[in-house]
């Protein structure tokens, strides 16, 4: 174990199998072993998979009862932070089960990819002036990259655009096979694209190229997008087929009809699919059409947008983090406000410097001549400038102190604030 624990990749995930309907002494035993060789290290990478979930059924239970009844169950769910799922034994086919075991884990595994997933992401000044929830939001996946053409992003990018009068958001993410990325690259495109299309995309368009094969990796993509990006997810997916001139005025219809795995696959995303004339981009009614089409799959979806715990997370730290710097700004405006004072501190403490020479030279003078009642006035003067720039200062320290206590609770509030989250 320990020779092969050393070429363990980061990505790799145990599976601690138990059986549902019982647990015994010797079974506690086999859980503390297999933990001895695992190290703590692995014990975040490793979930519970209970077995035998129909006999739970059976006997009217659940698994989350048979934890709570059971000390030793209950104190290892908590340690693995509730990582565990349940396998139905009578199930005929275990594709379903199997793909929500890796949709569960895929996701848990990108909320705790870092101590906030989300946090590498900067928040910019277009997220403050523009509300994104004005957007109509899209999220383009698939094999090639953004805009319809041969071009391939590595990266997660956002573009904004008016469509017939309606603001439009594009998310573009990096192809699903076209790509040396590694594990921890894919998550944080993958949150970078939760993030960008937060509190929720109202339309996935899953592209193809029309003369592309349609091999078994590509009859999986679907699958993969519900592993990413949760279940429920292709009720809100267009296919959009690209490079509609290579079929040579040939319907779409017709080439989906004569092909089985094609018809599939459009039927998996409820039969939507659209295509784009790439020799003919400057052509609007491709993008209203696609619009069109959106519009009617988002009422059919009533109204909404498409969104799950990653994406409530991904919005909850945006808004976050707009309030943090807009809270920064203020603060920085209220630091330039304070700094006025101070010039004009200085230019009073000045004028009552220069009041002060000029009283002295002008009395001095006077003194030496006649006219007591002139170098009287002229001190009399200066002490009168003196006075109102000392007023000035006086005001100004209040204001000062009174800005320095707003800015300390503006601190305490950010402290409590960020000890709450």
């Amino acid at each position: 174990m320990n020779r092969s624990s050393r070429n363990v990749d980061q990505g790799c995930v145990f599976l601690l199998v138990l059986q549902g309907d019982r647990f015994t002494q010797e079974d506690q035993k086999i859980v503390e072993k297999v933990e001895e060789l695992l190290e703590v290290k692995r014990i975040e990478n490793t979930w519970i998979l209970f077995t035998r979930g129909d006999k739970l059924d059976e006997e009217g239970k659940t698994i989350n009862k048979v934890i709570h009844e059971t000390e030793f169950l209950k104190n290892l769910t908590q340690k693995y932070e509730g990582r565990f799922h349940v396998f139905n034994n009578m199930t005929k086919g275990q594709s379903d089960q199997v793909k929500s075991l890796i949709s569960k884990v895929f996701q848990r595994t990108l909320q705790r990819f870092s101590k906030n997933p989300w946090q590498s992401i900067p928040i910019s000044i277009q997220d403050i002036s523009d509300d994104s929830r004005s957007f109509r939001r899209i999220v383009l996946l698939g094999r090639r990259g953004v805009d319809c053409s041969n071009e391939v992003t590595s990266e997660c990018t956002e573009k904004r655009a008016t469509v017939s009068g309606r603001k439009v958001s594009v998310v573009d993410t990096p192809p699903f096979f076209d790509t040396e990325m590694n594990p921890e690259q894919l998550m944080t495109e993958i949150a970078r694209s939760v993030y960008l299309s937060s509190p929720g995309p109202h339309t996935f368009l899953i592209v193809f190229n029309v003369n592309v094969k349609i091999t078994e990796h590509e009859q999986k993509i679907p699958q993969m997008i519900e592993t990413i990006f949760g279940e429920g997810v292709l009720k809100y997916s267009i296919i959009l087929f690209t490079h509609g001139d290579l079929l040579r005025g040939e319907p779409m219809e017709k080439l989906i009809e004569k092909n089985n795995t094609l018809q599939r696959l459009v039927d998996q995303c409820g039969g939507r699919y659209h295509v784009f004339n790439n020799k003919d981009q400057n052509n609007r009614k491709q993008a209203y059409d696609l619009q069109q089409k959106s519009n009617t799959m988002i009422e059919q979806n009533g109204g909404g947008h498409y969104s799950n715990q990653m994406y409530e997370d991904a919005h909850r730290f945006k808004q976050e983090e707009i309030e943090r710097t807009l809270g920064e700004e203020e603060l920085r405006q209220r630091e330039e406000e304070r700094r006025k004072p101070q010039v004009n501190y200085f230019r009073s403490v000045l004028i009552v410097t220069a009041g002060a020479v000029v009283a002295a030279l002008f009395g001095a003078a006077l003194a030496e001549a006649p006219g007591l009642t002139a170098a009287v006035g002229a001190v009399v003067g200066a002490a009168a400038a003196a006075a109102g720039a000392f007023d000035d200062v006086a005001a100004w320290t209040q204001r000062r102190q009174r800005e320095e206590e707003e800015r300390k609770q503006l601190e305490e509030n950010e402290e409590e604030r960020n000890l709450r989250d």
